[in-house]
């Protein structure tokens, strides 16, 4: 995608979405689970930040605040199209297809798909 984000910029970025304006001791508390160092969450927050996804408010220079500046629905969008593209070839209707050989679909999923292409269609008929 557009934005190119790894599996752990992925972990600061649900951070940052749940709660915008958190220094790096705050990302790096909210993500004590990851084992991760105080030196890696500022790695990946500076790659964040290289690519434009998060921004700082540095009026405080002994503490940025980090926020997002791309919406997680635009970032999802953009990584799934990528997924599709690379995978898939661009087809939503091959990655569902697979995923149902793999494991068949329950009633609920189904119902799910019907709405999400009929609301697709511009409704029912």
């Amino acid at each position: 995608g557009r934005y190119n984000i790894s599996e752990a910029e992925w972990k600061v970025m649900a951070c940052l979405w749940k709660e915008s304006g958190l220094s790096l001791k705050d990302i790096t508390y909210r993500l004590k689970d990851e084992n991760w160092s105080y030196s890696t969450i500022r790695t990946l927050v500076t790659r964040l930040m290289d690519k434009g996804i998060i921004d700082a408010d540095k009026s405080s220079p002994a503490n940025f605040k980090y926020f997002p500046v791309v919406s997680e629905k635009e970032c999802k969008i953009e990584e799934t199209k990528s997924f599709l593209k690379r995978v898939f070839d661009g087809s939503l209707a091959m990655l569902v297809s697979t995923l149902a050989k793999d494991e068949p679909l329950s009633k609920e999923e189904v119902l799910e798909l019907k709405r999400i292409i009929d609301t697709m269609d511009g409704g029912e008929d």
